[in-house]
């Protein structure tokens, strides 16, 4: 075999080596792109205003509550046995206060647990119902167009609220989840009958008012951007004058242009005007030319 011979095959052989191996990125192009699917969640408003809101005061109230009783009871337990010494009574004051503290933490976070667990389940249950209920029976009511929690991330361009909803709340949806709300509660901690009818006449009345507020809210909000659609109405229908027009609108007296004929007919002299040499000086440089430096 000679050179030659080798020179061409090793030619073809990288020829075909070249054509097998093509551009990865031609490959991509020739293929058809496959866009991943987005995933939507819509997150209401109330979901994010309420329940932190809740979990709050249920925390203030935890805290006051938890702190005054864990003080009685460290002084109800140690009663019978006061220190008698300066270094007795700094550990007894001492230990008070780390039972305060962690007795009102302690309660705090079981209250606002609490109460902002309940307001999440009861504004998932009053979204839910009113989805339900437009599912069934159509759509009624105003959506608020007042922007809230993340109304201005989701919905930029009308300004309404995040809902599940695509109309406004009814009074209906809240007074049912209010009383399943305390039909739950005293189903699980089985209260007597007195108690469990209370408990379930209290949350219809407090979920009716709650959606009541929330239906008054949307109304305002919807008074108020027709408003301000009619000023902004009224603002690009008025013309705005010109200088020329206000200032021939203003009339002259006849003892102003005399003065005025006066004043011009009055010859100055250049020399005669005052001329302010520290004009346009600062403080330093006016101290300076009255001193004479």
């Amino acid at each position: 075999m000679s050179l030659s011979d080798l020179a061409e095959s090793s030619s073809s052989s990288s020829s075909s080596s070249s054509s097998s191996f093509q551009n990865p990125l031609s490959i991509d192009q020739s293929q058809p792109k496959s866009h991943p699917t987005r995933i939507n969640l819509t997150i209401p408003t109330s979901l994010l205003i309420l329940p932190p809101t809740a979990a709050i005061i249920g925390l203030s109230i935890g805290l006051v509550r938890g702190g005054n009783r864990s003080r009685l009871r460290f002084l109800a337990e140690n009663a019978h046995r006061q220190p008698k010494t300066v270094q007795g009574w700094y550990f007894y004051t001492k230990t008070r206060n780390y039972r305060v503290f962690f007795g009102a933490a302690k309660t705090g976070s079981k209250y606002a647990l609490g109460l902002g667990g309940s307001t999440a389940l009861y504004v998932l249950l009053d979204e839910s119902i009113g989805f339900l209920r437009e599912s069934f029976f159509g759509q009624n009511g105003n959506q608020d167009p007042t922007p809230g929690g993340r109304a201005l991330l989701e919905n930029s361009e009308s300004k309404e609220r995040v809902s599940w909803r695509k109309g406004g709340p009814m009074w209906e949806d809240g007074a049912l989840s209010g009383s399943l709300m305390g039909l739950g509660l005293g189903t699980i901690y089985r209260l007597p009958r007195p108690l469990f009818i209370r408990s379930i006449l209290m949350g219809t009345i407090l979920g009716a008012i709650t959606s009541t507020m929330q239906v008054a809210q949307a109304h305002i909000g919807k008074l108020r951007e027709q408003e301000q659609q009619q000023n902004e109405s009224k603002l690009d229908t008025v013309t705005p004058l010109t200088t020329e027009e206000v200032v021939s609108s203003v009339p002259t007296t006849n003892s102003e242009q005399k003065v005025e004929e006066r004043v011009e007919s009055i010859p100055m002299a250049v020399d005669q005007i005052p001329v302010d040499d520290d004009e346009g000086k600062g403080w330093f440089g006016r101290l300076r030319s009255a001193i004479g430096i």
